[in-house]
């Protein structure tokens, strides 16, 4: 009677383990803090973006200044993080904007947009910025607290919130509103609405 009772409490147990996996999110272990150098592009006929970031030990007091106080990286504070965007006939300067650190830009295909995701969550407030092609910033988000299917992350560096390796993005224009698609895990397009308009 005992062994019946000690099986069937361990049945219990594993079950109520299984359904407590299911239904909390799923969260990765990591083996460090993000500590990345990274420097990306993208390009049209007309533009070019680059983005630089620098998550090292060198730029650690200044992302920590920004990350305990203001929670705001686009101020001039911000040297450790930027977007840019240059003419390609000309090679003029269009925009140079402090930004948090992204893993993916997109330039819109008649060069209006430019929009940086990410999935870095250490020390970096927003996983979404678009630009106008003069720079203004039209749209910000964080995207860590995010209850979608297929989202996963991890305890401090990473939110995957958007497919891999290269999301489908597109921004739809109607009068004042723009509505960008960025392609989550599960291939479903989550929209965001801004105005075209600054």
């Amino acid at each position: 009677m005992k062994n019946k009772k000690n099986t069937l409490h361990a049945k219990i147990s594993r079950a109520a383990m299984a359904l407590m996996l299911i239904a909390s999110p799923l969260v990765h272990a990591d083996f460090s803090g993000y500590d990345k150098v990274v420097d990306l592009s993208a390009e049209t006929d007309t533009v070019r973006a680059e983005h630089h970031h620098d998550w090292s030990w060198q730029t650690h007091d200044a992302r920590w200044k920004m990350i305990s106080t203001t929670k705001d990286p686009f101020t001039v504070e911000n040297v450790y993080s930027y977007l840019q965007l240059r003419d390609k006939a000309s090679g003029a300067e269009l925009f140079h904007r402090p930004v948090p650190a992204l893993t993916q830009i997109w330039i819109s295909p008649d060069s209006k947009y430019v929009v940086g995701i990410s999935n870095i969550m250490l020390w970096n407030p927003y996983q979404l910025v678009v630009f106008n092609k003069f720079g203004d910033r039209l749209l910000e988000r964080n995207l860590v607290d995010v209850n979608w299917p297929g989202v996963s992350q991890s305890v401090t560096n990473w939110i995957n919130w958007y497919k891999q390796p290269v999301p489908k993005i597109t921004i739809v224009e109607s009068g004042a509103t723009a509505t960008l698609s960025v392609e989550d895990p599960l291939g479903v397009p989550r929209q965001f609405q801004f105005s075209s308009v600054h």
